[in-house]
């Protein structure tokens, strides 16, 4: 896996998504992250709003999330959305699952993790600046998807689902594939020494926290601080991908909460066994 060619962005009926080209071939599993683009939805939520809580209409999220499984193949029947609140809960989801948050109320309190090792599940997980992990295990057929957000970065969501899938699902860390999507970059994730406390503490002495003197302002590397936690966890280096993007620099792109003050819409990430 390398960097380089870490992702494309694929356009088809109008709407856009991000695929990481190592796993874009592997006809055993379907995954994207999607755009801003090919939705219904209006105004500062235009156009793929993917979050009921943006004061959207409901049949605008509903038809978005519909466009968005079809363009990736993937039934809108099958949807597992998680319950995201910025903590560490992970879930295994299955068949029963399906529909939770969508076609019946969400059963979670907390919920910023999924994974399965069923055919026919599809999780999805929210972000707009938030950074998405996406785990996958080609030889024992397993997918996971975690939000990390700063808490859940310092939290090292991404490790503790290691943690899960080698401790209770036999499987090596070295065998485990994670990939980590659009997030905002170190260009941008600028924080006060209250939040900067808690990184330096998980990661001390790191390089990818920095201190800016002319602003007063910490400078973090959420995507580096994620990969550290998760080599740190037994994956192995070539085994994580980077898409690199940042979604307050490309906010045409992407929704960002940041840019925007949060007067956005909800961007998804999807996984899925065929």
């Amino acid at each position: 896996m390398t960097e380089e060619v870490a992702y494309k962005f694929v356009t088809k009926d109008a709407l856009t998504y991000l695929t990481f080209t190592s796993w874009e071939k592997d006809e055993r599993v379907v995954h994207g992250f999607s755009t801003r683009s090919g939705g219904v939805s209006q105004g500062e939520l235009s156009s793929l709003n993917l979050g009921f809580n943006r004061g959207d209409q409901e049949e605008n999220v509903i038809e978005n999330y519909k466009r968005m499984c079809q363009v990736i193949g993937v039934p809108f029947e099958s949807l597992v959305l998680s319950k995201q609140v910025h903590e560490t809960h992970i879930a295994k989801v299955g068949q029963c699952d399906c529909g939770n948050g969508i076609l019946t109320p969400n059963k979670w309190e907390s919920m910023d993790g999924l994974y399965t090792n069923e055919k026919g599940v599809t999780l999805v997980t929210h972000y707009a600046d938030c950074v998405p992990l996406f785990f996958y295990a080609p030889k024992y057929g397993m997918i996971g998807m975690a939000h990390a957000g700063w808490r859940g970065t310092v939290g090292e969501i991404g490790k503790r689902m290691v943690d899960l899938w080698v401790t209770k699902e036999g499987i090596p860390a070295s065998e485990i594939e994670v990939a980590i999507g659009p997030s905002i970059g170190p260009c941008h994730f600028e924080v006060d020494e209250d939040v900067a406390s808690a990184f330096i503490a998980r990661f001390p002495n790191a390089a990818f926290i920095k201190y800016d003197t002319d602003k007063n302002k910490y400078c973090i590397d959420l995507w580096e601080c994620n990969k550290q936690s998760l080599l740190s966890a037994g994956i192995l280096e070539e085994h994580v991908i980077v898409s690199g993007i940042c979604t307050c620099c490309h906010d045409q792109i992407f929704f960002s909460h940041r840019k925007t003050s949060g007067k956005r819409g909800t961007l998804g990430a999807f996984m899925s066994l065929k």
